[in-house]
């Protein structure tokens, strides 16, 4: 359908698409409470919290084997077998060490300074080699500065550090009276300050039972002298976790111990809500993945390799022949840098020689030049 507008002909505008209203949402007017049975939630993070809570307790059991038995035997065979072999790679490796860090700096130094390459390293080397007890020895031991505090008591010691460090002056040059007055002002705020802390802490402690309550069961678990597992270094943590917890009345964290002890005692976290049986399964977790890394780590060794190879022997061979080769790789990386070195060397002479050489022509055109003015005046 076409329409004339002005004596042109012009098509109508199309209308867009009608977008669809969503519906708005209803909201019940209704409020009730439900009741949830979280037994069986809670037994489901018990046990998954147990779960995780057995891998943990089996990698942290081969982890302490690792470094309990099998690397210290693998460093005693090592010793044994293979002492000279490292103690000359330890060596070598010192060597390139120092020569790439002699031979970069110059690199560097010849490049901005335009001096020769080789006498900025022999220079460097003559530094390297000068003793540190000499340089040591020529410091003379400074005594130790006199304490200007020494002989207050605490509160006063701590006064006169205020007024050092705050108003950038010397308690001792204050007049008496002043010194008393602020001294005073100094002591009235700290009373004030401490009734203040108290008063904060007295209202933080919103749950007072309740902390008295856990931190007794937890000290009946974990106390050194009275807990079941003393020798655990996992309890003597959780112990020193707990004097801290409850130092800042962090009440999450003594129910995350609860919880964690629930487990360990009886494998089910009765005390225990759904919320903080859930958190101990996270850190768990956590800790798991830690301890997964390291093992890996650990397995990778040659030690784990070796201790835990049915023929030894090959295995030991095996090792020796890749020191052997390291050997030989820092060897020729070592011969290497000082073949650099020389050429370096090489060049510093070539160019002494011809730094000779010409100064030796200089010398005889001036002689012949003396000689030829000589006969000229005579």
């Amino acid at each position: 359908m076409e329409v004339l507008l002005n004596s042109r002909r012009v098509k109508p505008c199309r209308k867009p698409p009608r977008v669809p209203e969503k519906p708005s949402a209803r909201y019940s007017t209704e409020r009730r409470i439900v009741l949830i049975d979280q037994q069986p939630l809670r037994e489901e993070a018990g046990g998954e919290a147990k779960r995780i809570m057995c891998e943990v307790h089996e990698h942290a059991e081969q982890l302490a084997e690792f470094d309990r038995t099998i690397r210290p035997a693998y460093e005693r065979w090592e010793a044994e077998n293979l002492g000279p072999l490292l103690d000359e790679e330890r060596r070598l490796h010192a060597k390139i060490a120092d020569l790439e860090h002699r031979i970069n700096f110059a690199d560097i130094e010849s490049l901005f300074t335009g001096r020769d390459p080789f006498e900025i390293f022999e220079e460097s080397g003559q530094e390297s080699e000068e003793p540190e007890s000499e340089a040591a020895a020529d410091k003379e031991e400074e005594p130790p500065e006199p304490d200007p505090d020494e002989g207050f008591d605490p509160e006063e010691r701590d006064f006169r550090s205020y007024v050092r460090f705050i108003f950038g002056d010397d308690p001792d040059a204050l007049s008496k009276a002043k010194y008393q007055r602020l001294f005073e002002d100094y002591r009235r705020w700290r009373a004030k300050m401490g009734g203040t802390n108290s008063t904060a802490k007295s209202k933080s402690k919103d749950i007072p039972a309740r902390v008295k309550e856990i931190y007794r069961i937890l000290v009946r678990r974990l106390h050194p002298d009275t807990g079941r597992d003393r020798s655990n270094p996992q309890t003597r943590k959780l112990w020193d976790e707990l004097q801290e917890a409850y130092s800042a009345l962090d009440i999450e964290r003594m129910e995350v111990l609860l919880a964690i002890t629930d487990l360990h005692e009886s494998g089910s976290a009765v005390r225990s809500t759904l919320y903080h049986l859930r958190q101990v399964a996270s850190q768990l977790r956590n800790q798991l993945d830690g301890l997964k890394v390291r093992l890996r780590q650990a397995k990778k060794s040659p030690a784990w390799t070796f201790w835990n190879s049915k023929n030894r022997t090959q295995v030991g061979e095996k090792i020796r022949a890749a020191v052997v080769a390291r050997v030989r790789s820092a060897k020729s990386q070592l011969a290497t840098l000082e073949e650099e070195v020389e050429r370096w060397k090489e060049q510093a002479r070539h160019k002494r020689e011809r730094l000779a050489k010409s100064s030796s022509k200089k010398t005889s055109k001036k002689k012949n030049f003396e000689d030829g003015q000589q006969l000229f005046d005579i």
